[in-house]
């Protein structure tokens, strides 16, 4: 909308006085949730200044906690352990490596780079994803739901990815931010101030796809709809994900289904209302939508059925973009993986396991992980993701490969019969 119009919206807020103030020169604003800035219009002028003042007060002050004094610290620390359980405070190593991370990520980055991610490493990367991309092509010829039609065009978007691999190819400059030793919270200020005055730099400019939105040491991968890019830091580029030395069983099994993973967004619940180009377009023709909705559908509800913590359920519907990209990430994994010299010497093993169950062994242990029941309590209520045993569970039901790599007989507890597996990519 326009800045007048979110001006009506909002009278109490002051829109023009408060853009000029964060020197935002703009014209129009993409506002995600209008009720949200009329309530606080209204309670701008329903609540005495002093509230406001006392709020902003509080906020300023936990943001900034981790910066201040050790009563500060330990303040925050005791509320939020309400949430996340935590039972002992970060060591401060752990603490500053975040905070060096979180505002200066790209001068950490080119040290990371530097010794942990080598060239060999990058080329074993790149022919990972080269693979997968061409086995996802492949898969989506031979759907049985989707018209001609359609697949083209989703052929057409999978094949222009934008693939981002390790760190980025224009490291940013720093040399505005003032460091001083013993000034904590200034210099996180100064960092700050860096990263707004960047921030707004780029109204009225063209985008920059170069641009990351991870710095290289992060372990996590993400896709962009709105760029069509897939994108893997250095950071997961390590073991358990990848391992350059690795056989392939090892590789494919980890970081190959991250790749399928982040591949699979493109065309998940979200993901797929997006174009070859990033715009938000309806590519599809109804009678595919239709058949992906229903298939989608049927994940979210066993996703739903799963339960945690006694009688804690999984969100199938807030957490089903995340579950189909597990789903068709291993998928699409696993058929990439069988096109390898290794892939098809079914008997040969290695620490006594088959190249199949090495895949699927690889797979469980990247997402091992130790959970506090606070936080995840916290986890199965807001976050996108499926908790970790049903990211590892929920995909292999449905794979015939995996019955057949551990012998699961149809007696088995959690067996799942072919009629009834489910599969969208």
């Amino acid at each position: 909308m326009s800045v007048a119009q979110l001006a009506q919206l909002a009278p109490n807020l002051d829109v023009v006085g408060l853009f000029a103030a964060m020197k935002i020169k703009t014209d129009s604003v993409n506002v995600g949730q209008p009720d949200y800035f009329k309530t606080l219009s209204t309670l701008l002028a329903s609540q005495p200044i002093d509230v406001w003042k006392t709020k902003f007060k509080y906020d300023y002050m936990a943001r900034n906690a981790g910066f201040l004094s050790k009563a500060f610290v330990d303040a925050s620390f005791n509320f939020n352990k309400i949430f996340n359980g935590q039972k002992k405070q970060s060591e401060r190593w752990k603490k500053l490596i975040n905070g060096i991370d979180g505002n200066l990520g790209d001068l950490l980055g080119q040290l990371y780079v530097e010794k942990y991610f080598t060239p060999e490493a990058k080329k074993r990367m790149d022919e990972l994803v080269n693979n997968l991309q061409k086995v996802f092509a492949s898969r989506i010829e031979k759907l049985d739901w989707m018209s001609a039609e359609t697949k083209t065009k989703a052929t057409e978007k999978l094949n222009i990815f934008l693939k981002k691999i390790g760190y980025t190819t224009k490291w940013k400059n720093f040399d505005d931010v003032t460091i001083t030793k013993n000034d904590y919270l200034g210099n996180a200020r100064s960092a700050r101030t860096h990263g707004y005055n960047e921030m707004i730099g780029k109204i009225g400019q063209p985008v920059d796809k170069t641009e990351w939105g991870m710095t290289p040491p992060t372990v996590n991968a993400y896709y962009n709809p709105t760029f069509n890019e897939i994108v893997f830091p250095a950071g997961i580029l390590q073991f358990p994900f990848f391992d350059a030395n690795a056989d392939d069983a090892i590789n494919y099994g980890a970081i190959g289904a991250v790749i399928g993973h982040e591949m699979t967004h493109g065309f998940d619940d979200q993901g797929r209302q997006y174009d070859a180009a990033g715009n938000m377009k309806d590519w599809w023709t109804k009678a595919d939508a239709a058949q992906f909705k229903t298939k989608a559908d049927k994940v979210a509800a066993m996703y739903s059925g799963f339960t945690l913590l006694d009688n804690q359920h999984v969100n199938g519907n807030l957490t089903l973009g995340e579950n189909l990209a597990d789903i068709g990430g291993l998928a699409i994994a696993y058929d990439a993986f069988k096109l390898t010299a290794q892939g098809k010497e079914a008997t040969k093993k290695i620490d006594g396991f088959t190249p199949d169950q090495r895949f699927f062994l690889s797979f469980a242990q990247v997402w091992r992980i130790k959970d506090r029941d606070e936080n995840m309590r916290v986890r199965i209520k807001t976050d996108p993701h499926s908790p970790e045993m049903f990211r590892v569970n929920g995909p292999v039901y449905s794979m015939e490969a995996f019955y057949k790599a551990f012998n699961v007989p149809a007696t088995a507890k959690m067996y799942i019969a072919p009629a009834n597996r489910l599969g969208v990519w």
